[in-house]
């Protein structure tokens, strides 16, 4: 089911959005937000069945045109390619990443060297990728997440590959101006692969949601909502930020749940 949205039809009907890891999860509802507001979408994956998959289900939503692109974000040249064919670029999302938790002792320098390169150097390789065809006023969306800043267990590789998209985000906002560029930081999200291992295959739906000071996980298309919001005219004079889309969990603080008696 789509999330309402709170924008005008047609608000992004002429313009093009470029989204890599579109074809599934949070990425995927980025895509189909965009679309239904009748913006051109290009998605970009690895994976040719999950574009496929992605084109049948961003389909008939707006009236824009959908383009997929197979390219790993860890080649350059895949993405110059891809930006080539795509032209000019209103709206760029860098939602792929990787990701699996492991402790740090555990990890192999591979598992460390391969979620560092899809999720830092992928950012930066796309950026770099797309930024000629950019429109002069496009809007950049990195998607980091909360314990980009706060750490994690189980999960350095990505909390500090997150970290360093954060600071190139609000680096290239001041070098990229004006095109703007921001961040949004999901919280714990429904439906998505690692969300779905905690919740569901080892039994912390309560514990998670209980964490929430919301009392529940939120949905793709909320933060699909935000991203649509950062690429709008709405956020004309936002650039540099990071939009926390967490039902208030990184706020509620490590003596949170002793205050809030959960």
């Amino acid at each position: 089911m789509s999330e309402p949205s709170s924008f005008r039809p047609g608000l992004f009907a002429g313009r093009t959005l470029a989204i890599t890891g579109g074809s599934t999860g949070i990425g995927l509802a980025i895509a189909q937000a965009f679309a239904r507001l009748d913006a051109d979408v290009h998605v970009l994956s690895r994976k040719p069945d999950h574009l496929a998959n992605a084109a049948t289900a961003l389909q008939g939503l707006g009236k824009g045109k959908v383009g997929t692109h197979a390219c790993d974000v860890r080649q350059p040249t895949q993405l110059e390619a891809a930006a080539r064919a795509i032209g000019k670029v209103d709206a760029l999302v860098n939602a792929a990443a990787g990701n699996f938790p492991v402790p740090f002792d555990a990890m192999t320098p591979n598992a460390w060297g391969t979620v560092v390169d899809i999720v830092l150097n992928g950012t930066a390789n796309t950026c770099r990728a797309f930024r000629p065809v950019l429109a002069k006023e496009a809007s950049v969306t990195n998607i980091v997440a909360g314990y980009a800043w706060t750490g994690a267990p189980g999960v350095s590789h990505s909390g500090a590959a997150k970290a360093g998209v954060l600071n190139l985000t609000r680096s290239l906002a001041v070098e990229w101006a004006p095109v703007r560029v921001n961040a949004v930081s999901p919280g714990p999200i429904d439906g998505t692969e690692g969300i779905k291992r905690l919740a569901d295959d080892l039994g912390l739906r309560g514990q998670l949601e209980g964490s929430v000071p919301l009392r529940r996980m939120g949905r793709a298309g909320e933060v699909a909502q935000a991203c649509v919001f950062l690429a709008s005219p709405a956020a004309s004079f936002v650039t540099g930020a990071c939009l926390v889309v967490d039902g208030g969990q990184d706020a509620r603080g490590p003596f949170g749940s002793l205050l809030a008696g959960g």
